[in-house]
């Protein structure tokens, strides 16, 4: 396991550009601490990695940019996600959601107790952005604003998902070296880039609201797909499960310049629960701003996950080398037969 840790927080820190850059022994010690922090916390916060800083900077304020839109601007039928009143006939992951349009939900799918997990809305907006090229099958059209609206929004958050892209393969080579398999053997299940990219925006709120329940940003959930990567603000309030005591959560601070990396639900079952991917939430920020009258304000939030996802239509099954005596735990199953039964938990009865 790495040594360097983050104070008051369990995920490991691992400098990247010894993958990249450093020698055949530095690459493979690199990738074996990766794979040790994704099998004990999940997480890893990876530094020196080659998604430039001023570009992650750019990225943050492109997305302060899109939600100053106006709520018609953003709403309108070529930019907002469709619902299901509207006629969407599958999940489209493109474009606008407006506040408490989704709830997250940790494998709820029965109708009563969603309905109950609903009685509050996460209190956030967001941007899903996809890839412009690839099979035809999975490139759903992007949902972009005008170029009128936000000049230079569309081109550059394309270029940002693409540097994103290049990121998560080589984070996949990475596990399959630390796994001592072939390095492209995950990146083999992953070259339609059917990743998503999200801008999102947790608007400023009065913090009691947060804390009594009344409202939530994001409460514990694990992620989909195979791995998430993760930019965050100065704001806080990211919090990571406890591996040690399970129902404990403990802060997962923004670290400048770093990317704070996570398995997904679906690398989890794909090397036998090998690999964790652990509950993680987003709370009250630990500094909040005094309004006076005893009025306190946690501060907007902002932060880009870039969801790797594995392509739609390839059978995965257990990672070479990871089956039990008994044989693998999970039966072969496509992303998107998986993808499926997740999405319907998550906006089931949002429209």
């Amino acid at each position: 396991m790495p040594a360097t840790v983050i104070p008051d927080s369990e995920v490991p820190v691992v400098d990247f550009s010894l993958f990249n850059h450093g020698t055949p022994e530095q690459r493979i010690k690199t990738a074996k601490d990766i794979v040790a922090a994704f099998k004990e916390v999940g997480f890893v916060y990876l530094v020196n990695h080659h998604v430039a800083d001023e570009d992650i900077d750019q990225a943050f304020q492109q997305s302060a940019r899109v939600f100053k839109l106006t709520q018609e601007e953003l709403n309108k039928p070529e930019v907002a996600r469709p619902t299901a009143e509207e006629g969407a006939k599958t999940y489209t992951a493109r474009g606008y959601s407006a506040l408490g349009r989704e709830k997250v939900s940790q494998d709820v799918y029965d109708d009563d107790k969603l309905k109950t997990l609903r009685a509050v809305a996460d209190f956030k907006e967001f941007f899903d952005i996809g890839a412009d090229k690839g099979p035809p099958a999975v490139r759903e059209p992007n949902r972009f604003p005008s170029k009128d609206a936000i000049p230079g929004f569309e081109d550059f958050m394309l270029k940002f998902f693409w540097e994103c892209h290049k990121f998560g393969l080589d984070i996949l080579r990475a596990i399959a070296i630390g796994f001592d398999i072939d390095e492209d053997y995950f990146v083999n299940f992953h070259q339609d880039a059917d990743h998503l990219l999200r801008l999102l925006h947790y608007p400023a709120v009065e913090r009691k609201s947060l804390v009594s329940g009344a409202k939530a940003r994001i409460p514990a959930h694990s992620d989909f797909g195979s791995i998430t990567v993760l930019f965050q603000d100065s704001v806080g309030g990211l919090q990571v499960e406890d591996s040690k005591y399970p129902g404990n959560y403990l802060p997962a601070p923004p670290l400048k310049g770093s990317a704070i990396v996570n398995i997904g639900d679906f690398l989890m079952r794909w090397s036998n629960n090998v690999l964790k991917s652990t509950l993680h939430r987003v709370v009250d920020p630990p500094v909040a701003k005094q309004l006076g009258n005893d009025v306190e304000l946690s501060e907007e939030r902002f932060s880009i996950p870039f969801f790797l996802q594995a392509d739609r239509h390839k059978v995965i099954q257990c990672v070479p080398g990871l089956e039990r005596e008994s044989g693998p735990k999970y039966p072969p199953v496509t992303a998107m037969e998986y993808l499926n039964m997740r999405v319907a938990a998550t906006f089931k009865g949002k429209g």
